[in-house]
């Protein structure tokens, strides 16, 4: 593909598949906190540790799915199988039924891990390795992400207000069904890639997909067990790390550098999870109780704020991806390492905002709802700065034959980001039992929101040391 030629005919398709597919999700990730704390009466830390607990497995899943793509089934059936297991998961999500929740979000989970990371990988196989086009589609590619997050959020809360919380998640599972209607479609236009299609026995996928059902309900035990996942994730973490130096080791000396340097990605980027995920943990909660959600007299869902940040996402978008092609082509394109230090400064002054916001209310009591779109506006910065740019570092130097694995690590270190950010929302949790005032809340989740903006800031420093130790390597 040279500088003249368009992005793949496939672009608009995985676009399209993509954004039903966040729509699914984010209905669910946007929702569930608040269906936990308000529907089933449950407490915040609570509450904080299943969607912690559900958001790390979600994203790291694709670790498996990533490999089972690479290795055995190839990026198209993967795609396929991951869509089957969401509709279905979303669909469980549904049923009127308290104890079938786990099993639910287990089954999202698996569905999560098959589509996600291969999804990302077929859209890398349609460039070229040295495209300066590269950057661009994959942010074109994240502007689908948040187009589906954006509907989702613009919809999801006022069903749920209207009709009740059921409906939403059935909304999440036809999402689904037209997402993979559009991929199987789009299909065609994909350029061969000995990746795409694996060949293997149908014997085979029938035993695959047993052990997939074995695995969700392994999933199902490590939800109501929460001390079982608050060893065991971190115990894997461990695992992985080492894992990763291992493999890192074995490889040649051109390859051995790239992958020093995406290990410092992935490390990094979980911790600006850690803040991202906020959006759906404390920050959610904050806007529940305590923000004015109205806007020029129209009643605003708490579910729409996110799906402001995603607007912000949309608009930027096409800035970002033009900004990141120009300066691809006249060379000058800023390192990964450059771009993450930045999302990690936008970070912290989203969260500064937050803390801010606490101590300005209205004549109601209440936080102004501009003081969150600003804050969002901030972060939406950062987010195109680190994750369309992760995703084609993934991309672009991981070795060939190890890209679907390396896409699946990316995705654990939101995982890990998931799991650690619902350890760090408890610094916000309201007690329970006790009488509290909406001053007390506040000054709770001004001092959690500034505990926020600390570990931002300490992570900026850190990564602009490493950055310039390794600026030889890394060029600019």
């Amino acid at each position: 593909m040279n500088n003249t030629q368009r992005h793949p005919r496939v672009l608009p398709f995985l676009f399209l598949t993509e954004m039903w597919e966040r729509f699914g999700f984010y209905v669910v990730q946007g929702l569930l906190v608040l269906y936990m704390t308000q529907h089933f009466g449950w407490s915040d830390s609570d509450s904080y540790t299943i969607l912690g607990i559900f958001t790390a497995l979600a994203y790291i899943s694709p670790l498996v799915g990533g490999f089972l793509a690479s290795r055995l089934l190839g990026y198209k059936t993967s795609i396929l199988w991951g869509g089957g297991f969401l509709i279905l998961g979303y669909a469980m999500l549904a049923l009127p039924y308290p104890k079938g929740l786990y099993p639910a979000l287990a089954t999202i989970v698996i569905g999560t891990g098959l589509f996600k990371p291969n999804i990302s990988s077929i859209l890398g196989t349609q460039y070229e390795h040295h495209d300066p086009r590269r950057d661009s589609g994959f942010t074109i590619f994240y502007i689908g992400i948040n187009t589906g997050i954006l509907l989702s959020g613009l919809c999801s809360g006022y069903i749920k207000d209207f009709f009740g919380w059921y409906m939403s998640f059935i909304l999440a599972s036809l999402g689904l069904v037209i997402g993979v209607m559009v991929f199987l479609y789009g299909s065609r236009y994909l350029i061969k890639h000995p990746a795409i299609e694996l060949k293997s026995t149908t014997k085979f996928k029938i035993r695959l997909l047993f052990y997939c059902f074995v695995a969700i309900i392994g999933l199902n035990a490590l939800f109501r067990v929460h001390a079982l996942a608050d060893w065991l994730l971190p115990v894997v973490g461990v695992i992985l790390v080492i894992y990763m130096v291992v493999l890192t080791l074995q490889q040649d000396e051109e390859y051995r550098k790239n992958m020093l340097i995406l290990n410092i990605l992935n490390i990094f980027s979980a911790i600006f999870w850690t803040l991202y995920f906020q959006q759906f943990y404390s920050f959610n909660l904050f806007i529940s109780r305590l923000v004015d959600k109205t806007l020029f007299g129209i009643p605003l869902s708490t579910t729409v704020f996110y799906a402001a940040q995603s607007s912000f996402i949309i608009i930027l978008g096409p800035l970002f991806a033009i900004a990141w092609e120009r300066l691809a082509i006249s060379d000058k394109n800023p390192s990964p390492i450059t771009k993450f230090m930045l999302a990690i400064f936008f970070t912290a002054l989203a969260c500064a905002v937050l803390a801010i916001s606490t101590q300005i209310l209205d004549s109601s009591g209440q936080v102004s709802p501009f003081w969150i779109f600003f804050s969002y506006f901030l972060l939406s910065i950062a987010e195109l700065l680190l994750s369309p740019v992760g995703l084609s570092a993934v991309t672009l130097l991981a070795p060939p034959h190890l890209i679907g694995l390396m896409m699946g690590v990316w995705f654990v270190s939101l995982g890990f980001g998931g799991i650690f950010g619902g350890w760090i929302a408890k610094l916000s949790s309201i007690p329970e039992n006790v009488a509290l005032t909406n001053l007390d809340k506040l000054a709770i989740y001004q001092q959690a929101f500034w505990d926020y903006t600390w570990i931002a800031v300490a992570v900026f420093v850190i990564l602009f040391f490493i950055r310039a130790a390794l600026r030889n390597t890394l060029m600019r």
